[in-house]
């Protein structure tokens, strides 16, 4: 299973860097909080944001997919002969009777992306022609990202209030839409003065706005099988299967 590239922790952050950076004064400089061991910038105004907290919006989206078709396996070679619906993807884990448990399959050497042609296994064995599966289950978490921006320097107070007040409209809206993430913002709370104490032990002014984004998180490529085939059982005559 994989966590899908987007929108993940780094494409949500690239989200907001890119609203801050375009509605902030040139000069102001934006900055991801925890992973950069440098000193403060130096120029006056600057902006650190660090995420701070995940919240379930709704309860899990499961989505299936099947694949089934007519293969045969040499060594580490899958040859698909037909497809009978689905698309054989990468990284899926292969279903047959006669196939070993937790066989995946790696890559695609020949064929239509997909489609009829050879694939190179986790594993080796022998497997004549018959018909095989790689279904798969992806379920979505609908999540609130939740990034603290400490918004710092002279003009702090004014940053913030623009951040806020752009945040919740459509402006910021579009602002996201064309980052090409799937990441939507939905609210910031209103700025907070928090004192900040430098490596000098001085005292600065920072202004600290909690903004929250949408952003539908997957884990894809879950092992799911599917049935063949149903065995219809007949209505039973109760009183002559079981007389009393």
């Amino acid at each position: 299973m994989s966590f899908v590239p987007a929108p993940n922790q780094s494409s949500i952050q690239t989200a907001l860097w890119n609203f801050l950076t375009n509605i902030l004064p040139s000069g102001t400089e934006v900055i991801l909080g925890q992973q950069n061991r440098v000193p403060e910038p130096e120029g006056g105004d600057f902006v650190i944001f660090t995420p701070i907290r995940r919240d379930r919006i709704s309860t899990n989206i499961d989505v299936y997919a099947d694949c089934a078709f007519t293969a045969s396996i040499a060594g580490n070679v899958l040859d698909v002969s037909a497809i009978q619906f689905g698309v054989v993807g990468i990284g899926n884990t292969l279903f047959g009777v006669n196939i070993a448990s937790g066989i995946t399959i790696l890559n695609q050497l020949t064929g239509p992306i997909g489609g009829a042609g050879t694939y190179t296994l986790s594993a080796s064995q022998t497997v004549s022609s018959e018909v095989m599966a790689c279904g798969i289950e992806n379920i979505l978490q609908p999540t609130r990202v939740v990034i603290q921006i400490d918004v710092h320097g002279p003009n702090s107070a004014d940053n913030a209030q623009t951040i806020s007040t752009l945040f919740r409209d459509d402006y910021g809206v579009q602002q996201f839409a064309s980052s090409g993430f799937d990441v939507i913002p939905l609210y910031a709370d209103d700025p907070k003065q928090v004192p900040f104490v430098n490596a000098e032990q001085q005292y600065e002014t920072r202004w600290i706005v909690e903004a929250a984004m949408q952003a539908n998180q997957t884990i894809s490529g879950l092992p799911q099988q599917f049935a063949g085939e149903l065995t219809f059982n007949p209505p039973v005559n109760v009183t002559v299967t079981y007389p009393t």
